[in-house]
């Protein structure tokens, strides 16, 4: 006997996602055409260290520390430097870190900055310490845990 089928000879339905990908693809290119990167946040030239372990005996005496607490106040070597959270511009620091990189330069040395910033702080003021630093022509920067 020839086994029948009891729901009879209907084709298994298919399901067309080509409108799914479609619409993936034109949701990409709507956030690709409408995302745009400011100038100064996208042209820093800093190189960041990778993993590495670190001598404990070995001490680096030319560093900064500059440090981003969560109100967004700049310190440097445990020195407030810039108190103002809407002050994109950190003068202060600016100046302290062209300094640095001035004498660095005259010693012959390489300038080393390493940045402390507060996990409740806000990440522009993150940037702005980069890019400051980006000023002052400081390309060895460092994060502290």
């Amino acid at each position: 006997m020839a086994e029948t089928n009891p729901f009879g000879n209907e084709e298994e339905p298919e399901l067309d996602i080509s409108p799914l990908i479609d619409v993936a693809f034109l949701l990409l290119i709507y956030f690709l055409v409408t995302t745009t990167l400011q100038k100064s946040e996208a042209d820093l030239s800093l190189v960041l260290p990778g993993v590495e372990q670190e001598d404990s005996r070995e001490v680096k005496i030319d560093q900064m520390l500059v440090a981003i607490n969560s109100d967004g106040v700049v310190t440097v070597n445990e020195e407030v430097s810039d108190s103002d959270p809407n002050d994109r511009e950190l003068p202060n620091l600016t100046e302290r870190l062209s300094r640095y990189s001035a004498s660095a330069a005259v010693a012959n040395t390489e300038t080393q900055v390493i940045i402390d910033c507060d996990e409740e702080a806000v990440g522009q003021r993150f940037i702005d310490v980069l890019n400051v630093c980006s000023k002052a022509d400081i390309k060895n920067v460092s994060l502290a845990q």
